[in-house]
């Protein structure tokens, strides 16, 4: 250490002068608001602020629609609860952050009167007291009723623990919000919501966008609502199936983007969850973006007459499987057992197998008299052959179809950590009509980024067929949620189980997962419904590589 250094140091020692902190105190509060009664739910809100503050918490989450309750359904119902953001409730919460120096977000109805309109918001309220921004829910379900529409980007604030971001609920789940957040520089995403969740959900969020996650829940039962037989547009009802029951799956999470959770509150009594969140200035992606892929994004493929001339295969039920052959001397012959034993279990349960799936770096390149054997048993038995080869940069798969075809995809993504150029990555994604389906040809990679998940779903992807050699913890959580975007997967993994993930919410099993052969029937007429993610700020998606959105 030099003189200068040292006589800097000492001099902020004399000061005072702290240096950054390198964790921070935060706080998810385990809610259940009393349905309407704002005067009583604001004020056990300041008493569980002002014990999370007590208790050392520099930024507190408080739930969806916390000071109010969530059974509304009309313009006229939620009036009678909602209030401007500044106002009478973001005060009292003000008065606790000031006192303490802390953030409070506050999930609450907000009233614009100079729109006459209504939304499903969270108040991030800072350390002077007063009100620092506004997230408004993009996503409604059954609050359409009264919730506007939001057409906006993901609102960040700079704080001393690191940039914050904001979603709401089911905004979570449609998996661009948070990218968005994350492109905007996001360190911490808080997300107040009233849904059943998993922890192995919110790992999938913090990995893909490497960043941390406070989830705010609510626990309780609510209302159904009823229909009304005469009304004007604000007595106009919009209600649910069934009475809400708060109480399915509901827990409130602090995760940091390591995957480690700190808190994990549930059951039916409310609760304060802590735990202390490093403090970051900035995230790097683990998988590296390539926007120039991602331009169907931004184009409404999916509209109902649109998609309607897709000239899709017609809706059909049939097998798939997933097919590791384990370690051999003889890969191709290996291989050719492993996919003819794949066959005899799914005829010995009356299904109909026209997809098997190999792993990732089984092959290093192609052997012409071992992929004349995989052809030879694709068209006795009409099953299609996904094979994948590392002897190529980047890693090559080839599906060998039942009619004699070949399609050739090459890797069009990278980890960040993997040593393959840039550019020799594929210029192009790789999808087949075949007659059972529209299939996308992947490589576990390629669908570990959100971005490649909303693109097959605008191509009208029915399955992804998906070469994997991962040992990454989160890898199955990730393929169940990106069925969320209404397509299925079947997998194979060399370093782990196969799998198939089924997408559009059938009836029985969402999906299956085992050691050498997963087999699982599906019915692709559950992923024809695409509904894609709306209100959506692709701009941010589509830009080109600079050095924070990459």
């Amino acid at each position: 250490m030099n003189n200068r250094v040292v006589v800097i140091f000492v001099a902020c020692l004399l000061v005072g002068a702290a240096l950054p902190a390198a964790t921070v105190k935060v706080a998810t509060v385990h809610f259940e608001p009393v349905e309407g009664n704002v005067a009583l739910n604001v004020q056990k809100l300041v008493d569980l602020t002002t014990d999370a503050a007590k208790n050392g918490a520099k930024i507190v989450v408080h739930t969806e629609m916390a000071t109010s309750g969530y059974s509304f359904f009309s313009r006229e119902q939620i009036a009678a609860v909602a209030e401007p953001i500044p106002g009478p409730s973001t005060a009292k919460l003000g008065a606790v952050a000031k006192r303490y120096g802390i953030y409070v977000a506050l999930g609450m109805p907000e009233y614009d009167g100079a729109s006459n309109l209504y939304y499903n918001a969270v108040a991030l309220i800072g350390p002077d007291g007063h009100v620092a921004g506004v997230y408004r829910k993009r996503n409604n379900l059954l609050e359409a009723s009264y919730n506007a529409e939001v057409w906006a980007s993901v609102p960040t604030f700079d704080t001393p623990y690191g940039r914050i971001g904001i979603v709401i609920c089911s905004d979570l789940f449609y998996d661009g919000f948070a990218r968005l957040a994350a492109l905007a520089g996001v360190n911490i995403l808080l997300a107040p919501a009233n849904v059943g969740i998993t922890t192995d959900f919110i790992k999938v969020r913090t990995w893909e966008n490497d960043f941390s996650i406070i989830v705010a829940n609510r626990f309780g039962t609510g209302s159904k609502g009823a229909k009304t037989t005469y009304f004007n547009q604000n007595s106009f009802a919009i209600p649910s199936p069934f009475a809400y029951d708060f109480n399915y799956g509901s827990r409130s999470v602090i995760m940091t983007d390591r995957q480690q959770i700190l808190a994990d509150v549930s059951g039916q009594s409310i609760q304060i969850g802590y735990g202390e969140l490093p403090v970051r200035r900035a995230r790097t992606l683990p998988v590296v973006r390539r926007p120039s892929l991602y331009s169907l994004i931004g184009q409404d493929t999916l509209e109902p007459y649109t998609f309607s001339q897709f000239g899709l295969p017609a809706p059909a039920v049939f097998a798939v499987a997933g097919v590791d052959p384990g370690p051999s001397a003889d890969p191709w012959k290996a291989a050719l057992t492993a996919v003819q034993n794949a066959l005899t279990a799914a005829r010995g349960k009356g299904y109909t197998l026209r997809l098997a799936v190999l792993p990732s770096n089984y092959f290093a390149t192609p052997d012409p008299t071992g992929m004349a054997g995989l052809q030879d048993f694709a068209n006795a038995n009409k099953v299609d052959v996904l094979a994948a080869f590392s002897g190529f940069v980047p890693p090559l798969s080839i599906l060998i179809a039942s009619d004699g075809a070949m399609y050739r995809y090459s890797r069009t993504h990278r980890l960040r950590t993997e040593p393959i150029p840039d550019n020799k990555l594929s210029p192009y994604y790789w999808i087949v009509d075949r007659d059972y389906a529209r299939v996308a040809i992947l490589q576990d990679v390629d669908l570990m980024l959100p971005e490649t998940s909303q693109v097959m779903q605008k191509l009208g992807v029915d399955i992804v067929a998906l070469n994997s050699d991962t040992t990454l913890p989160v890898a199955s959580a990730m393929w169940q949620s990106r069925t969320g975007d209404y397509y299925n997967i079947v997998m194979a993994n060399r370093s782990g189980p196969e799998g198939v993930y089924l997408g559009g919410y059938p009836p029985g099993d969402q999906f299956t997962e085992a050691s050498g052969l997963a087999l699982m029937q599906m019915d692709t007429k559950y992923v024809r419904n695409k509904k894609e993610s709306r209100f959506l700020d692709f701009t941010r998606l589509l830009q080109p590589c600079g050095p924070n959105n990459c």
